[in-house]
């Protein structure tokens, strides 16, 4: 069963995609873009640092 933090995670990283797809759409400002781009990347090492630690614990 998921835990609270993947549940957490896993809808950052949605909302932050979600944001930044609105940007692209809206036509949005370089510094814009950078900053809904940069919010995804924060929001993808998160996953994939739970990632690793599943795997880890899996071994």
């Amino acid at each position: 069963m998921p835990s609270e933090e993947t549940r957490r995670l896993l809808k950052l990283f949605g909302i932050a995609v979600t944001d930044l797809e609105v940007a692209v759409a809206k036509g949005a400002a370089k510094d814009g873009l950078a900053s809904a781009l940069a919010e995804v990347d924060k929001r993808l090492r998160e996953v994939q640092e739970l990632i690793e630690r599943l795997r880890a614990r899996a071994r």
